[in-house]
C-alpha cells in the first residue's frame, strides 16, 4: 500500500489565528476591531457622566476582545450594585441622624464626617458649616481639647468606650455641659472613625450642683453650714505643715429680743446682715459659716493668733455699730467671740470646736460683746 502524504502543517503563530484568506480580509477585521475599541472607549467615557445605564451601550465583539468587554461590563455592574447598596445605607443613616432625638456625630481623624440635625441644633451650626472641619471648633480652648483627647484615649484603652461629661462651645460662643458616649465605628480600628452620642445636660447638672450646694450651705445666709465648716476645718487640720491655723466661735448677743420685738422676718434680715458683716472682715481664703440659730463660726488658715484676735475685735465692733431699723426704734445686737489657735497637739475636730465654744462662753460670762482666747485651763461649763 502506498504511504499517504503527511498532513499539511498549520502555522500556530498569532498572526495565523484567525486565518484569513486574503490581506484585504485581514484589514477588514482589523478595522472592525478598531471601531469596537473606539466604541468601548466612548462607553467608558459615558460611565463617568452616567449618560447611560451601566448595562446598556456596550459594543458587541467576539473572541478575546469580546471577553474583555464582557468583563468590563460585569465589573461596572458589580461596582454599581455596591455603590447603590452603599448609598442606601448612607441614606438610611442620614434618616436616622435627621430624626434621632439625641445628638449623633461621626468623626474621623479629628474631623466631622456626619452630623445629625439634633446635634447641629445643639451646637448652633448647620451641617455644611461643620462637615470636614476639625472638632476642636466646639472646644473651649486647645488646652481643653488636649485634655479631653487624653480622657477619651484613656477610656478607649481601658474599656473601648468613652463615657463622660465635658463642656462644649456653641457657634455663638456660649458653652454647655454635655454628656458624651463614644465608641469606634469599627471596634479596635481608630482609622474607621468614632461615633458620638451627645446630650445637653446643663439643666440636670445645674440641679445636681444646686442639690450639692444646698447640702453644704445655709439657705438663709448662703454661708457654709455646720457640716461644711467641720469638713473644711478637718481638712485644714490634716494640712498643717507648720502653718498657723485659727478658729472662732461667734454667738450673737441680744438676738432673741429682735425676734420678740420685731418678728422673725426682721430676725432673718438681721442674720443675713450679720453674715455680710462677718465676711467683710475676713480674707477670701477664710471661711465664715452659720452653725445654726444665731451661732456662727470662722476658719482662718495661715492666720496667726494675734491677727485672729484683731479680726475678732473688728467683727465685734462691726456688729455692735450696726442697727436694725424698726418701727419702734432701731434695734441693736452684739457678738461674743471665742478664738482658738489650732495646734497639731489637739486630738481631733471635736476638741477644737469644744475649745472655741468654751472661749465664747467665757466671753459671754465676762459681760458679752467681747473676744476671749482659749486657754487650756479655762472651764468648759456651758450656760
Amino acid at each position: 500500500m502506498d504511504t499517504p502524504p503527511p498532513p499539511e502543517r498549520v502555522p500556530t503563530t498569532a498572526a495565523a489565528v484567525p486565518k484569513f484568506s486574503t490581506p484585504i480580509e485581514t484589514n477588514r477585521f482589523q478595522r472592525a476591531d478598531d471601531r469596537t475599541l473606539e466604541h468601548l472607549r466612548a462607553r467608558v467615557e459615558q460611565l463617568k457622566s452616567d449618560a447611560l445605564p451601566a448595562d446598556q451601550g456596550w459594543p458587541d465583539a467576539r473572541g478575546r476582545l469580546g471577553e474583555l468587554i464582557e468583563a468590563l461590563r460585569d465589573v461596572t455592574l458589580a461596582q454599581q450594585r455596591r455603590l447603590r447598596d452603599s448609598m442606601a445605607m448612607v441614606n438610611q443613616l442620614r434618616a436616622i441622624l435627621s430624626n434621632a432625638s439625641v445628638g449623633i456625630i461621626i468623626t474621623r481623624s479629628g474631623r466631622f464626617e456626619l452630623l445629625g440635625q439634633h446635634a447641629c441644633r445643639m451646637l448652633g451650626y448647620s451641617e455644611d458649616e461643620l462637615l470636614g472641619r476639625s472638632s476642636r471648633i466646639i472646644q473651649q480652648s486647645d488646652a481643653a481639647a488636649n485634655d479631653f483627647g487624653d480622657r477619651v484615649q484613656s477610656g478607649f484603652r481601658d474599656s473601648g468606650v468613652f463615657d463622660g461629661e465635658h463642656i462644649l462651645k456653641r457657634k455663638d460662643g456660649s458653652e454647655f455641659w454635655a454628656h458624651l458616649l463614644a465608641r469606634g465605628v469599627v471596634a479596635g480600628d481608630p482609622s474607621g472613625g468614632t461615633i458620638w452620642i451627645v446630650e445637653d445636660i446643663s439643666d440636670a447638672r445645674a440641679a445636681r450642683e444646686q442639690l450639692s450646694w444646698s447640702a453644704t450651705h445655709d439657705s438663709l445666709t448662703l454661708l457654709p453650714n455646720r457640716r461644711e465648716f467641720e469638713s473644711r476645718l478637718s481638712h485644714a487640720m490634716s494640712q498643717f505643715a507648720g502653718r498657723h491655723l485659727c478658729a472662732m466661735f461667734i454667738d450673737l448677743d441680744h438676738f432673741k429680743a429682735v425676734n420678740d420685738s420685731a418678728g422673725h422676718a426682721a430676725g432673718d434680715d438681721a442674720l443675713r446682715e450679720v453674715a455680710h458683716l462677718l465676711e467683710a472682715q475676713l480674707r477670701e481664703s477664710d471661711t465664715v459659716a452659720r452653725l445654726g440659730g444665731d451661732e456662727f463660726a470662722a476658719l482662718l488658715p495661715g492666720c496667726s493668733l494675734s491677727r485672729a484676735q484683731q479680726l475678732a475685735e473688728q467683727m465685734v465692733a462691726a456688729i455692735h455699730n450696726w442697727r436694725l431699723s424698726h418701727t419702734g426704734g432701731p434695734l441693736q445686737i452684739g457678738a461674743s467671740i471665742g478664738v482658738v489657735a489650732v495646734t497639731p497637739q489637739m486630738a481631733d475636730l471635736a476638741e477644737v470646736l469644744h475649745a472655741a465654744d468654751t472661749a465664747c462662753y467665757a466671753a459671754k460670762r465676762a459681760g458679752r460683746g467681747r473676744v476671749v482666747t482659749f486657754r487650756p485651763e479655762q472651764q468648759s461649763g456651758q450656760g
